[in-house]
């Protein structure tokens, strides 16, 4: 199968702001756990794209912010983050934990914003109890998608406190992809087989499970093809016992994080997003960053990325003969893989972490006055 990935079309760069660069930057503390998620992705590119509008962000919590909460290792997190904000006017944590640490820290004592990148999806009152007593003490709250925002809301945060600011991709770090070949070869597969790819955290709403099983109808067709699984989280065991019951295990591969993950783009021919939820779509955002089609679940974060048969496919949820049967769409017929691929790349520039930038910057200064 010959490549499906798209050289990136010459689009008009967006005007950049005019700064006066004798002018100091403000020190903001970027505050976060350790992530290896679309979070981290957010945060780097803030930390890259700050100082073009004047301020002079300091990474912070990786280092000291555990993944679990605990009475000792939270009132460690608690002094060490007020010593290393003393000498900032602003803190801007991302995450739920981060947020933990930040109420207990700095109450409303201190200017701090706090940006929620993961939907609400928890039934228990004592987590959207959680949620609510974080929500009290930010002078801003974002999300990066009405989603999340309507998944705060549901949990009893005022939507007036809740600003969107859309999350994006750094469209730079996809603008020289690996070349195919030299990618195939270094994951030993021949180049004409299929590859199917699902990048994201291995939770339920992100239907990896739907992906998995569409494989069966997708091998009736194409028997060689392969399911490429990269990422982690709390289904893993599950995702890998329903692999060794399906009927070609060996075709199917898991990556775990895989940081370069553009390798994968370059290699593989369609991504699937089965999501039966998601809050930004970030894997489907970097696919169309790389010319990859994508084939996605009819739900609305969804179809604010991609519109159906001219910049990629959209199936119905819980329905994996419908995804199976989309994906062999475009594995066959490499016209339309290229047409759907072109016309979704001609979108990206929407998508540039920059954008993101540039909305989170007033709300800085209102937070600031």
């Amino acid at each position: 199968m010959s490549s499906l990935l798209l050289e990136r079309p010459t689009l008009k760069p967006e005007p950049r702001p005019q700064r006066d660069e004798g002018r100091e930057r403000i020190p903001v503390l970027v505050v976060v756990r350790p992530s290896s998620s679309g979070m981290l992705r957010h945060v780097q590119g803030l930390l890259k794209y700050l100082p073009e509008f004047g301020f002079a962000p300091t990474l912070t919590g990786p280092d000291f912010i555990t993944d679990r909460a605990g009475p000792i290792a939270d009132s460690r997190a608690v002094r060490l983050l007020r010593e290393r904000a003393t000498d900032f006017p602003l803190v801007h944590c991302h995450g739920v934990r981060a947020g933990w640490i930040c109420a207990l820290a700095f109450k409303r004592d201190y200017p701090w914003v706090w940006t929620v990148h993961h939907l609400l999806r928890s039934k228990s009152a004592l987590v959207r109890t959680l949620w609510r007593w974080i929500a009290k003490y930010p002078r801003a709250i974002t999300a990066v998608s009405e989603q999340v925002k309507h998944g705060l809301v549901a949990g009893g945060v005022p939507s007036e406190h809740i600003e969107v600011v859309q999350g994006g991709v750094d469209l730079e770090r996809f603008e020289k992809l690996p070349r195919r070949e030299a990618m195939r070869e270094q994951f030993f597969v021949p180049e004409n087989r299929p590859i199917l790819l699902c990048v994201g955290r291995f939770v339920p709403h992100k239907g990896f499970d739907i992906a998995i099983r569409a494989m069966e109808h997708v091998w009736n067709a194409l028997p060689d093809a392969d399911l490429w699984l990269a990422g982690d989280g709390p289904e893993n065991v599950r995702l890998v016992k329903m692999v060794l019951r399906c009927r070609q295990p060996h075709h199917v591969r898991f990556f775990g994080y895989w940081s370069a993950v553009e390798e994968l783009y370059a290699a593989a021919d369609v991504l699937l997003a089965p999501a039966r939820d998601a809050g930004l779509g970030l894997s489907t955002m970097e696919a169309i960053a790389c010319g990859l089609p994508v084939v996605a679940t009819d739900i609305s974060p969804m179809r604010r990325l991609i519109t159906h048969e001219h910049t990629g496919l959209l199936v119905p949820p819980e329905n994996p003969e419908a995804l199976a049967q989309a994906a062999l769409r475009i594995l066959q017929d490499k016209s339309l893989a290229q047409r759907l691929a072109h016309n979704a790349l001609l979108t990206a520039e929407r998508f540039h972490i920059r954008h993101t930038v540039e909305q989170t910057v007033p709300i800085y200064y209102r937070v600031l006055a």
